[in-house]
């Protein structure tokens, strides 16, 4: 459009900064994905378990989550620049009834880590949960310990709720978990 169209609507083109895209996970992903979750970081702040994966489980695991929608949404994050996988977004135990769901994400590529990626790929996920599968609640639970994740769910408006005391054992001692959450008006006081 030319700068007159521009100046009878009154509004400038909106430019789209993103660095990265969400996209649906497919099961080649596994070949990137494994080596993530032997990762001794990932495995320590992120994996339910203490056990290592192989590309067998990871892919039995991604084949078994790819044919469905609900009650898991899993989204690939990929860096535009280089159209490279280097990390997952989830909501999981998605809830019709009660337009609820629980968040997680992971930057697996650990050149990926301070870029703004984590940031950008958790509000596309939550804008997704709210304007796409009309939900009302997003929560999610982080250890206590993880103090980077709990800085960038607070720059992307989640609230603290209360903490799961002692809930997560890991390298032989009992760790707490905080709860935060975001509410659809919450997060549409903020666009």
């Amino acid at each position: 459009m030319d700068n007159q169209l521009w100046k009878i609507m009154k509004t400038e083109p909106k430019m789209d900064n993103s660095k990265i895209k969400l996209r649906a996970l497919t099961k080649d992903d596994a070949k990137i994905s494994w080596t993530w979750r032997n990762n001794e970081n990932i495995r320590y702040f992120y994996s339910g378990h203490p056990f290592f994966i192989n590309q067998e489980k990871e892919e039995g695991w991604l084949v078994k989550i790819l044919v469905s929608d609900i009650p898991l949404t899993s989204f690939g994050i990929e860096e535009l620049e280089t159209n490279s996988l280097i990390g997952m977004t989830f909501l999981k135990d998605i809830n019709l009834i009660h337009r609820t769901a629980e968040f997680a994400i992971f930057i697996g590529e650990e050149d990926a880590i301070g870029k703004g990626y984590g940031k950008e790929a958790t509000i596309k996920t939550i804008e997704f949960a709210f304007n796409n599968l009309n939900l009302n609640r997003v929560h999610l639970k982080v250890q206590e310990n993880n103090l980077n994740a709990i800085k960038l769910y607070e720059k992307c408006k989640f609230k603290k709720e209360g903490v799961l005391r002692e809930c997560i054992y890991k390298n032989g001692h009992y760790i707490n978990e905080i709860v935060m959450s975001i509410l659809r008006i919450e997060y549409l006081d903020i666009q």
